[in-house]
């Protein structure tokens, strides 16, 4: 793309080429801090500590999801070098599709994901801090859990602090709509018979409280791995627009309430625009 010329400019200094690369770059780093993360949260998985049941399908469904957006937006700017047989891209852009479905569906998912939003958003525990696991050590745990269930009397640690400690622009703006839809559980909570729609819960609720779960042990994850302001600051920036468009899509629901819809449309916003880091 470097090298083609259209109207005069290099394909590489179109704006909206631009964009697709940051978003590119910025979706993958998440990915890879929320990987991490979850991975820590599985070796020091016990008994007394199951939070790895919740982070390992938002593992299966949003990362997955998120290979596909990525290579959608390298797509767009490659074009039609990416359908040529002998580049590398050509069988990931075929076998990327897979691996949502080989994971057990995102719907699967986010029904087990589901289990945890009253446990997510009250009723905390007080667990020790979970340094970065990459010892050498046999995760004995793994090979013997037990029994799965009871997944909604496990207890997670406080979200909410990791997200103050950043006085960010889109952290703060992201923080502000996580506020929102907890609002919206309390305030305007889904009724019986919403909570049995399962287009209202799966790609409505469930949507928007994975991609908050998500971004928690992404920002967790990132002092771990020094993870410079301007970098967590512009992944924030897609993470607002997702929120924002998976609002628009609970708003638009035939079970939507008035109430709800209100809040939904507070929920959409715009991330905060700042032309010299997102240069940089």
């Amino acid at each position: 793309a470097a090298h083609r010329r259209l109207y005069n400019m290099y394909v590489t200094d179109f704006q909206h080429v631009k964009q697709s690369f940051v978003d590119a770059y910025t979706r993958l780093v998440a990915m890879k801090l929320f990987g991490l993360r979850t991975a820590d949260y599985m070796r020091i998985a016990s008994k007394k500590d199951r939070r790895y049941l919740l982070y390992a399908p938002v593992m299966k469904m949003k990362t997955t999801t998120q290979g596909e957006e990525v290579i959608n937006l390298l797509w767009d700017v490659i074009a039609a070098k990416g359908f040529e047989k002998d580049m590398y891209f050509e069988s990931a852009a075929r076998d990327i599709r897979a691996l949502p479905k080989l994971e057990g569906t995102v719907h699967v998912n986010i029904a087990l994901i589901l289990k945890f939003m009253l446990s997510f958003f009250m009723n905390h525990k007080n667990y020790e801090v979970v340094p970065r696991q990459d010892q050498i050590a046999n995760d004995d745990f793994l090979f013997d859990q037990g029994p799965a269930r009871g997944l909604e009397r496990v207890r997670l640690h406080d979200w909410k602090p990791v997200f103050e400690k950043y006085n960010l622009p889109n952290v703060k703006i992201f923080l502000e709509q996580i506020e929102l839809f907890n609002l919206l559980g309390t305030t305007a909570t889904p009724s019986a018979e919403q909570q049995n729609d399962m287009d209202f819960m799966l790609s409505g609720i469930g949507e928007i409280f994975s991609l908050i779960v998500y971004s928690h042990l992404i920002i967790e994850n990132a002092p771990i791995y020094n993870i410079d302001d301007d970098t967590l600051d512009q992944i924030f920036d897609f993470l607002i627009r997702d929120f924002s468009k998976y609002a628009l899509n609970l708003y638009h629901k035939s079970g939507t309430t008035p109430e709800q819809m209100e809040l939904c449309l507070k929920m959409i916003k715009k991330p905060n625009v700042d032309e010299e880091r997102f240069k940089r």
